[in-house]
């Protein structure tokens, strides 16, 4: 297949519109428009739909992965020797990774990118037990990830373990005893960080209760606080622990025993595609899930 078909099918889908893809190549309306179309010729079926935001239909879904293989390759090739004479390509690696970890540890790892000055790192914030439909689709080509099963074309390296505690503070939980001293869990509010955040809803199955009131909180350092100013009780990760807390000793906030920690066991799933700039982020992210806490 074409290469430069394959990128303006893939820019397509970056960018949502064929005009946004268009201007980043360089080329006019028409000229992009045509090479989707040779695109479509050639594989015999319609691969996007034209609609704003442009979408991949079935067929262009199954294809996406494999064009965004062939640029990896093709970008690392170019990098590598300085095609006719250009300046060095910078290849783009997109990789997914939970807010937590991104918080945390996955900053070594930014730490170290910032010296590369060939990759152009796209990062998807993602929960751990979702990042893997992101490989499936060829979203992205590295991801951390909770399965340790690999994705169809990929493999799985185990990374460590991201230790949750449920918190909350002694206010609210004062607020929502019963008589007997009991809490009730039913009324406690609770904090997620997404619709799709699991960890606080499967706690509180340990103790057989479903919660009447979720807020959403879509950032880690909001998320944080909203626990603290007492919103919502929430799980926090280990290493993002305010002082005191584990002791026993902060003012305001516990750790509730009664649902206990929770863990998430990480991965590393990349493409089984090898190219030096996706070699070395692994090798980064292994270095940094090391010292992980």
């Amino acid at each position: 297949m074409n290469t430069d078909h394959l990128r303006a099918f893939v820019l397509a889908v970056d960018e949502g519109t064929f005009e946004a893809a268009s201007a980043l190549l360089g080329i006019s309306g028409s000229a992009f428009s045509q090479r989707i179309k040779a695109l479509e010729r050639e594989v015999g079926q319609v691969l996007l739909t034209r609609t704003i935001p442009v979408r991949t239909t079935d067929a262009g879904a199954v294809l996406l992965r494999t064009a965004r293989q062939m640029m990896l390759l093709e970008d690392e090739a170019r990098r590598s020797l300085g095609f006719r004479g250009e300046a060095a390509e910078v290849v783009t690696l997109s990789v997914a990774v939970n807010a937590d970890s991104l918080f945390t540890w996955f900053q070594r790892v930014l730490q170290e990118a910032a010296t590369w000055d060939d990759v152009e790192l796209h990062v998807h914030a993602e929960d751990q037990e979702h990042s893997h439909e992101l490989l499936r689709n060829g979203t992205v080509v590295a991801a951390v990830a909770e399965t340790p099963v690999p994705v169809s074309g990929c493999r799985s390296t185990a990374l460590g373990t991201m230790r949750y505690w449920p918190v909350a503070s002694e206010e609210l939980l004062d607020r929502h005893r019963r008589s007997d001293g009991v809490v009730d869990w039913e009324r406690v509010p609770q904090v997620d960080y997404s619709i799709r955040d699991s960890l606080q809803r499967s706690g509180l199955r340990r103790l057989g209760v479903t919660p009447r009131v979720t807020h959403l909180i879509p950032s880690v350092e909001a998320y944080n606080a909203a626990v603290a100013h007492g919103l919502g009780w929430g799980m926090i990760p280990e290493g993002m622990m305010p002082p005191g807390v584990m002791e026993g000793e902060h003012p305001d906030l516990l750790v509730v025993q009664e649902i206990g920690p929770t863990e998430a066991h990480l991965h590393w799933q990349r493409w089984t595609t090898g190219t030096p700039a996706l070699d070395r982020l692994t090798e980064s992210v292994r270095r940094a899930a090391a010292r992980m806490k």
